[in-house]
């Protein structure tokens, strides 16, 4: 039989239905690639559960096609920040289940973060999948946390009655209005302030920004304030002192935005300070003795990180407060303002002061020491000398009034008789 050839000059129908078909195989091709790697499924990755500062839990489970050969767990912050998981220990096989647990004092969570977290997969033929991005809020699970809030403001406490927690409420209210007169910032969309009862219970939650020591600490993004408030006597007063401190770097934070990192750190911690509902009991005995010894701090000293040393520490924090009290009663809320304004536009230390109030920080320096620290001294020493002037006077006085009275009260001589 003959052998049958068709060719493309006598079957041009049939070579282009040859063409169209190998063409469709072509095409076909990367579909038929890309099928394959549906292989992995994952079937179960719930939110974590975990002991707050000490483990971290995540369940997983998947199956594929082909025996699978690892997993990562990937964690993302706020920020951005990624962290990934390799070392996930399992059992191989085309359907593997796990728990990977981790430890937090090796990679700290931020604390009262949203935090996203997603499983990758893969096999031993390369096929991969993710899992879909889920979230979870890491919030300090070692107490039952009661709540109070009221528009945008939220109160958390695990230690006092509801009244404690009210009061707390309130002076955050206050504050946020007081405070944003000079500083005029926008208002964050939600600003959550958790209440210790005791600086051990809040070291897990502060550690991780370097602060267990401190008795408070603001995160602007997240919009979280962390404090230290006994609910006990003094609690009114230690609320009025802790919100406002950290609510202003909040404020001060929403108002420099990107540029905060241009904003001294004399005028951030000052206004801080400022506004706590009671001056520093130690203040004044540091600004005298600085003032005695001539030992202040430089102010373009300030301009960055405080002293690590306590007590030089305290005498930056001192001062800047008084600086800040003395440009704000020179200036008015207006030039607090103008200040923050040319930081969040960029300008170093001191341009910002030479752009905002026409002074330069070695001028705001001298202007302060002379107007706000050596003149009160001079102009205070006679009223504090006046007791003692008065009782000098009377002890000098004293002699001649009694001579004056019994003068008074001795009889005039008579005259003599006529002989």
């Amino acid at each position: 039989m003959p052998t049958f050839r068709p060719t493309t000059a006598r079957w041009p129908l049939i070579a282009a239905l040859v063409r169209l078909v190998a063409g469709g195989l072509l095409l076909a091709a990367p579909a038929l690639a890309a099928s394959a790697q549906v292989g992995i499924t994952i079937t179960n990755a719930p939110p974590p559960t975990y002991e707050f500062g000490q483990t971290i839990a995540f369940d997983v489970a998947a199956e594929s096609t082909a025996t699978i050969s690892s997993l990562v767990l990937f964690i993302q912050e706020p920020d951005g920040t990624q962290v990934q998981w390799t070392d996930v220990d399992f059992e191989r096989g085309k359907q593997v289940a796990t728990t990977a647990t981790f430890d937090l004092a090796q990679y700290s969570l931020p604390p009262f973060a949203e935090l996203t977290y997603w499983w990758a997969v893969e096999d031993v033929t390369g096929q991969r999948a993710t899992s879909t991005p889920a979230t979870f809020y890491y919030e300090d699970n070692r107490f039952a946390w009661q709540r109070v809030g009221s528009g945008t403001l939220k109160v958390h406490w695990y230690s006092g009655t509801a009244d404690f927690g009210q009061a707390a409420l309130e002076v955050a209210a206050g504050a946020m209005a007081r405070i944003n007169q000079d500083i005029r910032a926008p208002l964050p969309p939600h600003l959550d302030i958790y209440l210790y009862a005791q600086n051990e219970d809040a070291q897990a939650a502060l550690q991780r920004v370097g602060r267990a020591w401190a008795n408070g600490h603001a995160d602007p993004e997240l919009g979280v304030i962390v404090v230290v408030v006994p609910d006990d006597l003094r609690a009114e007063v230690t609320l009025q002192r802790e919100i406002p401190h950290e609510m202003t770097h909040v404020l001060i934070s929403k108002a420099a935005g990107a540029q905060l990192a241009d904003v001294p750190t004399w005028l951030n911690e000052g206004l801080a300070v400022m506004n706590q509902g009671e001056r520093d009991s130690q203040f004044p005995a540091l600004l005298a003795a600085a003032r005695d010894a001539r030992s202040f701090l430089p102010l373009a000293s300030l301009c960055g990180a405080f002293p690590t040393e306590s007590n030089a520490a305290l005498l930056a924090y001192a001062q800047s407060e008084s600086v800040v009290r003395y440009l704000r009663g020179r200036f008015g809320s207006e030039g607090v303002y103008k200040l923050l304004n040319a930081y969040g536009r960029g300008a170093e230390c001191d341009a910002g002061l030479q752009t905002s109030l026409g002074l330069t920080q070695a001028e705001l320096e001298t202007d302060w020491l002379r107007e706000a620290v050596y003149a009160p001294e001079t102009a205070g020493g006679w009223p504090a000398l006046a007791p003692w002037l008065v009782l000098t006077g009377l002890v000098l006085l004293g002699p001649f009034l009694f001579f004056l009275l019994t003068a008074r009260a001795r009889p005039a001589p008579r005259p003599p008789k006529p002989a």
